[in-house]
């Protein structure tokens, strides 16, 4: 790829893709578990299952998804036949899991559920993996791949909860029906419509924007008797005895998982252990805009002339310290009570900065992932990105499967009726809930110090790689 032909403005474009994804996974952690739960009236424990046997699937599709938009020949290049293929599909799987055809029994509403975020998840993952892939195709450089995955990371955040604002001020409202706006059943129905929208149009900019690109991206490996065609099995192998690889997909499950069950149950909270209206609710998306934001800024600057290592050990050490420091203060009696004029500005404050801190982490693990690319094809002779992004991908899935999975049997342990919630209930589940969060981060500090790959390792590898391609091996 000659990075000259990716300007500013078509990375700015091409990061419009993940919208797409951003606006899936906000609707998934924000609102999918109380609207199964607490509109419909499903199980919340069915509602996490759910919604984790869609994982299982994820984790059998990603990777063979990535393989093959790593290998697939076509006038279009490897990865925008999958983009383009995807669109519609996306948009249809996505209303219609808003928008059921009638009254369910907890069973068929179940089944439905399932059946639905299958497909949604799968679908997604045939535009996110190749669209995502391109990161590494795009820019090669060790400080240039912060700012680009910190812009894509970032602009996915901006969409999600721009959608969500929209949601709670103009369609989660209180009315005579519905005394509660997060309990607004049509109100759903109609976000779906704006959603999937947002979704179609800029999964198409981000896939036009680069169409002009498809010349100059990279190729399918050439098979030839010295290199022959490696089976994706063999592929999978190859990225997964990476120690570095290895210790960064764990660390990224860790990590996603806290974030999905932190956001998944974050209206829950707000609502029924804070006592804070849907319209003081509609202030939180606002905020994590500009926490998105704060992290476009900071993160790159963090990260130049610092090992990405450095850098994802101090934003897991902050999300240790941040995520939780609200529920722990009001345990403690330290918090400002339901209805005092203060608690809503300490609430905000909280969101900004911990929700920037987990953006900046979300950045740091794409960013490191985009190096291993390099790493491997000088091991291996060619290019595999779409099963490294792949990885990436399912972690962050990880955020709507095992986070409201956990969320689900946190909140069934307290009470499993699908009856309207108390503070009482939930503060039992906090006893369940901040313990477990602590442990995520812990352990996604641990394996981030077990990423080998440096700033130096990465030139050494771009070096080698340039000195290969000049003398045509």
């Amino acid at each position: 790829m000659e990075e000259k032909k990716a300007g500013g403005l078509t990375k700015f474009f091409y990061s419009f893709g993940s919208i797409a994804f951003g606006v899936k996974d906000n609707g998934f952690t924000t609102f999918l578990m109380i609207y199964y739960n607490q509109v419909l009236g499903l199980s919340a424990f069915y509602t996490g299952l759910a919604i984790l046997i869609a994982l299982v699937v994820d984790a059998i599709s990603d990777p063979y998804v990535g393989h093959l938009s790593d290998n697939w020949q076509s006038k279009m290049g490897r990865r925008h036949p999958f983009m383009y293929a995807a669109v519609l599909p996306i948009m249809l799987s996505y209303y219609f899991l808003w928008n059921l055809p009638g009254d369910m029994t907890q069973f068929a509403l179940f089944t439905y559920l399932t059946t639905l975020a299958v497909a949604v998840r799968l679908l997604i993952t045939f535009f996110e993996v190749p669209n995502s892939a391109m990161v590494a195709e795009l820019t090669r450089g060790y400080d240039a791949r912060t700012t680009l995955t910190s812009m894509r990371v970032t602009i996915a955040w901006l969409g999600g909860v721009v959608v969500a604002v929209m949601a709670y001020v103009f369609y989660l409202v209180p009315t005579e029906k519905y005394g509660i706006g997060v309990l607004n059943l049509e109100g759903y129905q109609n976000f779906a419509i704006l959603a999937v929208a947002v979704m179609g149009v800029t999964m198409l900019i981000s896939a036009g924007t680069t169409h002009r690109l498809i010349p100059f991206l990279p190729s399918p490996p050439v098979h030839t008797s010295k290199a022959p065609k490696r089976s994706y099995w063999h592929n999978l192998k190859t990225v997964w005895e990476n120690a570095s690889f290895r210790s960064l997909f764990l660390g990224s499950l860790f990590s996603m998982m806290a974030f999905g069950v932190i956001i998944t149950l974050q209206i829950y909270y707000a609502t029924f252990f804070f006592g804070l209206t849907t319209q003081q609710i509609a202030y939180f998306p606002m905020v994590m805009v500009l926490a998105a934001l704060l992290s476009l800024a900071v993160t790159p600057i963090l990260a130049r002339g610092y090992e990405k290592k450095t850098v994802l050990k101090f934003t897991a050490i902050a999300c240790l310290l941040l995520s939780n420091i609200t529920i722990i203060l009001r345990l403690l009696g330290w918090l400002p009570e339901n209805g005092d004029p203060l608690l809503l500005p300490v609430m905000l404050a909280h969101i900004l900065v911990s929700t920037a801190a987990m953006v900046a982490q979300q950045s740091i693990f794409v960013s490191m992932t985009a190096d291993l690319v390099e790493d491997t094809e000088r091991m291996i002779g060619y290019r595999i990105e779409g099963l490294y992004f792949a990885a990436i991908s399912f972690s962050r899935k990880v955020v709507s499967g095992l986070g409201i999975f956990a969320s689900g049997i946190f909140l069934s342990s307290a009470s499993d009726r699908g009856e309207t919630l108390t503070e009482a209930v939930m503060t039992e589940v906090s006893y369940l809930y901040v313990p477990f969060v602590t442990f995520l981060y812990i352990a996604t500090w641990y394996y981030a110090n077990r990423y080998t790959l440096s700033r130096k390792d990465h030139e050494e590898n771009l070096s080698v790689l340039s000195k290969s391609a000049a003398a045509g091996e």
